[in-house]
């Protein structure tokens, strides 16, 4: 077998391994799952939640010393029970299956319309005997605290109850206890759960064939819209990236698959504009269209305003490149110039920001 099916073959096994070591596990309430076993995990959420009453109200926040309503119920979820749920109210809601009142059990999720537009807007946890937990922002109490679904005024806005722990065969619309309620949704679930993630990055490289020494490889941008699902969180995007150190403008299509907040592998074609050489020579070398690129991002914890968030991010690359008759390169040359590094900043924004 030649050294290029060797190393396309390669390829794909790094892609897979790669996936199978980043798959994170979860406590997620499944078919599989014994009863007991979703009641200590509704247990645990509501023994997590409770740490938190009198935390203060801050926009955006998500914990621990702060938090918004989304953001508490997303941090309790994913400390208690390793439950990695969306960010946002609207996305929860999506997410959520929603339940008939008659069926609310502790470890719930009750949704409240509390703006003027009548979207879903307030997420609380559920804990029993008609209470909740929630992060309240405005009112006689603000913060994390502990109200009643009798008071009228949770009474009035109340929305819907939807569970992502229990038992998975009824999925039907809440027929609300309180009087006059309604839960017809946001109008569009996909929607509520696809983002936005753009980033900008320095690239840079340890060694050429002559030297071992950090060096300028470019600069590259990336644009992936994500569809956030329950456990792994596939996206689709573009990168525009001037290789320096190649010499050539690249543009890689990415397949991507997001692994809760942190860490991200992708693939994908290049397709490249100019003439490459392999770095510190003037060998010209061609860049391969497909297989193309794989890589790893991993994230910071994030920065957060409002829905948008903000991280420090470091992704390592590898891009195919061969000789100009197509046969591979040695494999220092291969290393050199495809494997980089890429340090800068991402920013994550909700898609249905754009059509409030």
């Amino acid at each position: 077998m030649d050294t290029a099916k060797i190393r396309i073959r390669l390829f794909f096994c790094v892609g897979i391994v790669l996936s199978l070591l980043l798959l994170p596990g979860h406590c997620f309430a499944s078919s599989g799952m014994s009863e007991a076993e979703i009641r200590v995990c509704r247990e645990k959420l509501i023994t997590e939640a409770k740490k938190y009453v009198g935390a203060p109200y801050v926009r955006g926040a998500t914990g621990p010393d702060a938090f918004d309503c989304s953001g508490l119920v997303y941090f309790v979820a994913r400390e208690a029970i390793q439950v990695q749920l969306p960010r946002t109210v609207k996305a929860m809601y999506g997410y959520s299956q929603i339940i008939p009142d008659s069926k609310l059990e502790p470890g719930d999720l009750v949704f409240f319309r509390t703006t003027g537009d009548g979207s879903i807007s307030h997420v609380g946890l559920y804990v029993g005997n008609m209470q909740f937990i929630s992060a309240a922002s405005d009112g006689p109490n603000t913060g994390v605290i502990l109200s009643s679904l009798r008071e009228n005024y949770w009474k009035t806005h109340y929305a819907a109850s939807g569970k992502f722990l229990g038992d998975s065969r009824l999925y039907e619309e809440a027929t609300a206890f309180i009087s006059g309620s309604s839960s017809s949704g946001t109008g569009n679930a996909f929607l509520d759960n696809l983002f936005f993630d753009a980033n900008l990055t320095f690239d840079w490289s340890v060694f050429t064939e002559k030297r071992f020494m950090p060096n300028f490889r470019g600069l590259s941008t990336q644009l992936n819209v994500v569809y956030e699902g329950k456990t792994l969180s596939p996206g689709l995007g573009t990168m525009l990236r001037w290789n320096f150190g190649v010499k050539s403008f690249q543009i890689p299509l990415l397949f991507s698959l997001y692994f809760g907040d942190y860490v991200r592998a992708y693939a994908g074609p290049v397709f490249t504009v100019g003439t490459s050489y392999a770095p510190d020579t003037d060998d010209e070398i061609k860049a391969s269209i497909f297989p193309g690129i794989i890589g790893v991002s991993f994230m910071t914890p994030s920065l957060t305003k409002g829905d948008v968030k903000v991280r420090i991010m470091q992704d390592i690359n590898y891009s195919v490149f061969n000789n100009t008759d197509g046969a591979a390169l040695s494999p220092m040359r291969s290393a050199a110039s495809g494997l980089e590094f890429s340090t800068g900043v991402s920013v994550t924004l909700p898609f249905w920001m754009f059509f409030k």
